[in-house]
C-alpha cells in the first residue's frame, strides 16, 4: 500500500493518544506518580511493574513537554501510515529499557521519562519509511543517521545534546534511547523477515 492509500485509510492514532495521555495523568498525579516511577529498591523488593511503567512518569514539566511533543508527533505518523505493531514496539521498548537500565546501572535509583520508547518510534517510523519510495524514503534515510549520530555523541558524553532548561533536577541516561533503538531495530527485522516469508509462500501458491 502507498502513502497516499495510507493517508485515505488514516485512523485516529488511539495508541498515542492513549500513551500520551496516561502520562498527563500519571504527572499530574503525585500519589500515581510515585507508584509508578521506576524506583531501584521497590523494584527490588519484588515492584516489578516499574521497569515497564517509570517511562510514562517525567521529573517536570519541561521533561515532560519534550517527551510527549516527540512522541505524539511521531506516534501518530506511525499509526496513521498504518505501520503495525506499533503497541508491540512501545511495550517492548518500554520493557527492555527498564530491564536493562535496573542491570547496567546498578547506582542509579530513579529513571523516568518517555524519551527512550519516543526514540524507537522514530527508528521504527524510519526503518518502515525506507522500505517505500520516493523522497519519504530519503527523509527518513537522513532522520535516522542524524539520530544514529546524536545517539552516539550522548553515549561518548554521556549527556543529552537537547537544552536542558529546566531539566537539572535529573541527569539524562542517553543508554535508554540506545536500547529504544535496538528495540526498533529488532522488532522491524522480525516483521520484514515474517512479511518476505509470507510473501514468499504466497509465490508458490499455483
Amino acid at each position: 500500500m502507498d502513502a497516499a492509500a495510507r493517508l485515505t485509510a488514516a485512523r485516529l492514532p488511539v495508541w498515542t493518544l492513549v500513551i500520551c495521555t496516561s502520562a498527563v495523568i500519571v504527572f499530574g498525579s503525585a500519589a500515581i506518580q510515585a507508584f509508578l516511577i521506576y524506583d531501584r529498591n521497590a523494584i527490588a523488593h519484588g515492584e516489578l511493574w516499574r521497569l515497564v511503567t517509570g517511562n510514562l512518569a517525567h521529573f517536570s514539566t519541561t521533561h515532560r513537554c519534550y517527551d510527549l511533543v516527540a512522541f505524539l508527533i511521531v506516534g501518530t505518523i506511525i499509526e496513521v501510515r498504518g505501520y503495525r505493531y506499533f503497541s508491540t514496539l512501545c511495550l517492548s521498548a518500554a520493557t527492555l529499557i527498564g530491564v536493562v537500565l535496573y542491570f547496567a546501572e546498578p547506582a542509579m535509583h530513579y529513571y523516568a521519562g518517555l524519551s527512550g520508547v519516543a526514540t524507537a518510534a522514530v527508528v521504527y517510523l524510519c526503518l518502515r519509511g525506507l522500505t517505500e519510495q520516493g523522497t519519504w524514503r530519503w527523509l527518513c534515510a537522513a532522520v535516522l543517521v542524524g539520530l544514529s549520530a546524536k545517539i552516539g555523541i550522548e553515549l561518548a558524553l554521556d549527556k543529552s545534546l537537547l537544552f536542558e532548561i529546566g531539566m537539572q533536577e535529573f541527569v539524562p541516561v542517553p543508554l535508554s534511547h540506545l536500547v529504544g533503538a535496538g528495540t526498533a531495530l529488532l522488532l522491524f527485522v522480525l516483521v520484514r523477515l515474517s512479511e518476505l516469508a509470507r510473501g514468499a509462500r504466497d509465490v508458490s501458491v499455483p
